[in-house]
């Protein structure tokens, strides 16, 4: 045993010293990034719920029991890990003692331990199998982009079950040898019939110290040479995985993305004035990530749960949540010995070293999306791909934050870099210019209560503040200007009038969440605009907030405490379902109704589902409505699949791959039903766009249509007869068509109502960033820019402008939207915004002519400080076709809430807070004569209504009536 001993001892204390150094490193390189003491924060205050988490996700393996039969497996396999350790103890103590007759001091011999330590290793034995099976059935190899394990380091991980099997035989070898001494000599230093696999395999084997010695080696051998393999693999997440879930987010990192940070604390438009060159904003190098981040990165087990969720790889794009984290941990590994490296010994680093550490992080990538060996790390569409919907971080049962990580880098991109899908141009100017992301009049978020056979009372206006309201019923910008959610914002208004329910709504008052900005990188603009919300909320003493949008519900939720509010945001779903179990809200039966016999099935939204955790509500409501039946999906709940929308994709046009949409609405029409019921605008255009893409096909029926549970609820409520539907041919009965004032609405423009450039049309490109070698065919999609401004555009498709710090002459600073520049110069923008704003009769290839601004706004951005020196921008694009004031190419006149310039301001900004004064109502516009289309324009609408582009992006509806009923239950 002497020789043992040696042995033992010597093999331990070299794997020891090399796991020390592994572990010293992986610790400085963790630490090369940013501070977060927010997450220590999170521990130290809350540490009940700290452990809880642990106790929960670490020792009940709560995430990775979602999916039954592998979870299971890891269950049994985590718990050996933890229980094999007492015979690690045993091992140790016999090796140092030289004593194979060493038992515990006081537990001696005792059975149970016996039976527990043989029992778990024979658990762990089967989990390994069905772990083999599972990645045999499961191979990328045979499945493709279909396998969760695509992109894995699958030699790896049959490796690391090999190691596992090595333990359990070399365990059940020593305890059988030590079972069989105990036999023969009768020392009672085993655990006898208890431990029963032992004491089997002990009665075929000898009595030998020497097999004693030979089995205690190899199991001590094994295990050393498998934590070696630990530390330098993904199995690296057995040890920080415990860490990485302590120091989550809590209650998890949905709902509220995390805040912009810089050098550990939040930067808000106060700090703005103070920032420099050295000031990060977002991720733009791997060392911006925190040491959170860092441990994000360690923590990944390449399981593949958040890749088999992804609706951005469920369809073809390039984004894998896993394979983004892959590439991100192994290039942190890569550029390790710069980061590591002293500041003044990095300049005699080798060149391949240097090379590493001026890549950049996201950009073009040559090679590869992920880690390629040229260009950037992280090729552009993989960040722009993601819809924010959360199922990577539901599903990952380490607690990645996923999308934080993509965020912060989109906040980079956007605040620093300017770089980023040209679409995005148009959502930025009009969320800062005219507070909503379509540019439409911020005069007319009223209009939607036209014709309703009561009053709604307006905030400012009919009440003075929310003491005499119970509900602020926040209509939202889709709620106010998109035809079709207008009919949700109607029917959910009707049932609190019906229910007797005390609301009120801020009418012109109201202006965009900033969700769209924020999810898009656009920080300062969210931020803006929350500020402006939050002092409206302050003075209007407003407590209570009901909102038919998931975005607006979940910013207003989790986003708005930080600028000072607490408030108690309910869905209108929560809300009506409390009405409804009240006794306040009663659906009846219609005798005789044709609706009889017909199924609704549901969509999850992703920011009510999974970011907030709201699933019952609605489908309640829907399971209530007599003479219906209520049908699942296959993907609901919290493992729903996206529409396509989020992330600010609603505004980003969709060329590679399958749409999203297209291919959740391919699943809601296998159901059979009759209706797709929705619980959020965004989900409404999205799937009802791709309802008209299978109607148009033929592969889906003309009566299915989609409709918001509200419009569900309030026909059975009503217990009025379903009106008969139009036959109308396919598709048509959801294509949008352009009023004949407005060449910038067509039937398959779906974000911007402004052109965004040829480059951002290719629908036949395979990249966001793709500049087609030729000019886009004029239609009435696009409307025809001069030859210069169309090159200039394609030149300068993939980025915004220049960076946020890039001070040069005041004359270029203060013609940039906010926060990033525009995508083209001046001039030429200012020409496409004329263009749409005040010649909306010509026809597209016509030249553009300049304008003077409207409504008192400049367009000037964020950062403008002084007053401009260059033209202002012309007035944008106009809120409803059908109104004179808005429409006429006479010069436009300021709109009547419109806010005036600060004096230290040049332009006008959505930022420039004045003392808040109520709008009067709108009047109703006078009907106008629609002038006729020229042959071109009637050319185009009528190429363009065949079939939806598979590359669109998606507007809302604003030419519609809406008091034309288009559904059995448009009442």
């Amino acid at each position: 045993m002497n020789l043992v001993l040696i042995l033992g001892l010597l093999m331990t204390a070299i794997t020891v010293a090399l796991a020390a150094h592994r572990v010293w490193f992986l610790f400085r390189l963790a630490m090369t990034g940013q501070p977060a003491p927010d997450r220590v924060e999170n521990v130290t205050k809350r540490l009940g719920t700290a452990i809880r988490t642990e106790v929960v996700e670490v020792f009940g393996q709560k995430k990775l029991l979602k999916w039954s039969v592998p979870g299971a497996a890891h269950f049994f396999v985590f718990w050996a890990f933890m229980i094999l350790l007492t015979v690690y103890i045993e091992a140790y103590a016999i090796l140092i003692s030289r004593d194979p007759e060493w038992h515990w001091w006081i537990l001696g011999s005792w059975g149970p331990l016996g039976f527990l330590q043989d029992f778990i290793a024979f658990m762990c034995f089967v989990g390994i199998v069905v772990f083999w099976f599972i990645r045999m059935r499961n191979a990328p190899e045979k499945l493709g982009r279909e396998s969760r394990f695509q992109g894995s380091h699958t030699t790896g991980a049959y490796f690391v079950l090999f190691m596992i099997f090595n333990v359990l035989w070399t365990l059940f070898l020593f305890r059988a040898a030590v079972e069989a001494r105990d036999s023969a000599t009768g020392y009672g230093g085993g655990y006898g019939w208890s431990a029963f696999i032992s004491h089997t395999i002990g009665t075929v084997l000898p009595n030998s110290t020497w097999l004693i010695g030979i089995g205690l080696l190899l199991h001590i051998g094994v295990m050393l040479v498998f934590l070696i393999d630990v530390l330098h693999s993904k199995h690296l997440h057995i040890f920080v995985a415990p860490l990485n879930v302590v120091f989550g987010r809590r209650p998890v990192a949905l709902g509220a993305i995390k805040p912009l940070m810089s050098d550990g604390k939040p930067v808000s438009l106060d700090d703005v004035e103070e920032m420099d060159e050295d000031t990060k904003l977002g991720v733009g190098s791997i060392e911006d990530f925190s040491w959170k981040g860092m441990l994000d990165f360690y923590s990944c087990t390449e399981c593949g749960r958040c890749q088999s969720q992804c609706p951005a790889w469920n369809t073809e794009k390039p984004l894998s949540p896993k394979l983004l984290i892959m590439g991100l941990r192994d290039h942190a590994m890569q550029k390790a010995p710069y980061l590591l490296a002293d500041p003044e010994d990095r300049a005699s680093l080798p060149d391949a070293v240097t090379a590493l550490a001026e890549r950049p992080l996201v950009g073009e990538a040559i090679g590869g999306d992920y880690n390629p060996p040229e260009g950037a790390v992280i090729a552009d569409d993989v960040l722009w791909s993601c819809t924010s919907c959360g199922a990577c971080v539901n599903q990952c049962p380490v607690d990645i934050e996923h999308v934080d990580h993509i965020m912060d880098m989109r906040r980079y991109q956007v605040l620093v870099e300017s770089n980023f899908p040209s679409e995005l141009n148009g959502l930025f100017r009009g969320l800062e210019n005219k507070g909503n992301p379509w540019n439409l009049s911020p005069t007319s978020r009223m209009e939607w209560a036209q014709g309703l056979d009561f009053d709604v009372r307006v905030l400012g206006e009919d009440v003075e503040s929310m003491d005499d309201v119970d509900w602020l019923f926040w209509v939202g910008c889709a709620g106010a200007y998109e035809d079709r959610a207008k009919k949700t914002t109607r029917a959910v208004a009707e049932l609190f009038h019906l229910a007797g329910v005390d609301f009120a709504v801020l009418g012109n008052g109201e202006t965009c969440t900033g969700d769209p900005a924020r999810r898009a990188g656009n920080e300062f603009v969210f931020q803006g605009l929350a500020q402006q919300n939050a002092e409206t909320f302050k003075e209007m003493k407003v407590k209570k907030v009901v909102s038919t949008c998931a975005h607006c519900f979940n910013t207003l939720k989790n986003e708005y405490a930080d600028f000072g509010v607490e408030l108690e945001v309910v869905h209108h779903t929560q809300l009506l379902n409390r009405l409804v179990r009240e006794k306040k809200l009663t659906p009846v039966a219609v005798p005789g109704g044709n609706a009889a016999g017909r199924s609704i099935t549901y969509h999850d939204p992703c920011y009510l589902g999974r970011h907030n955790q709201v699933y019952s509500p609605p489908r309640e409501l829907l399971q209530i409505i007599p003479d219906a039946t209520f049908t699942e999906m296959p993907r609901n709940s919290e493992r729903s699949f996206c529409c396509g929308a989020g992330g600010a994709r609603m505004w980003m046009e969709e060329t590679i791959g399958e749409r999203i949409n297209v291919n959740r609405t391919q699943e809601a029409v296998a159901t059979g039903a009759d209706q797709i019921a929705v619980g959020c605008p965004f989900c409404r255009v999205m799937l009802e766009d791709g309802l008209t893409a299978e109607q148009s096909e033929g592969r889906a029926r003309e009566e299915v249509e989609v409709l918001d549970v509200a419009q569900l609820l309030l026909a059975s409520v009503k217990g009025e007869a379903p009106k008969a539907k139009a036959t109308t041919p396919a598709g048509a009965a959801t294509a949008a068509r352009p009023a004949a004032a407005d060449p910038t609405q067509t039937a398959a423009t779906v974000t911007a109502t402004q052109d965004v450039g040829p480059a951002a049309k290719a629908s036949g490109g395979g990249s966001l960033f793709d500049t087609p070698a030729t000019e886009a065919k004029p239609s009435a999609e696009a409307p025809t820019e001069p030859a210069a401004t169309q090159a200039q555009a394609t030149t300068e498709a993939r980025r915004g402008g220049g960076s946020l710090f890039d001070l040069g002459p005041q004359e270029s600073q203060e013609a940039r939207p906010a926060g990033p520049a525009a995508d083209q110069p001046t001039e030429s923008r200012e020409s496409t915004e004329s263009t749409a704003a005040q010649e909306p009769a010509q026809a597209p290839a016509q030249k553009p002519a300049e304008t003077k601004p409207a409504d008192g706004l400049g367009g000037g951005s964020l950062f403008d400080i002084a007053a401009p020196t260059t033209p202002a921008k012309a007035a944008e694009a106009p809120a409803q076709p059908a109104d004179a004031e808005e429409t006429a190419p006479a010069p436009a006149q300021p709109a009547a809430a419109a806010p005036q310039p600060a004096s230290n301001l040049g332009s006008g900004s959505l930022f420039d807070l004045p003392a808040p004064e109520a709008a009067a109502p709108k009047s109703a516009p006078e009907p106008t004569e629609a002038e006729e289309p020229t042959a071109e324009q009637a050319e185009a609408e009528q190429a363009e209504a065949e079939q939806p582009k598979k590359g669109e992006s998606h507007q809302p509806k604003t030419d519609a009536d809406i008091n034309q009923a288009g559904s059995l239950f448009d009442l």
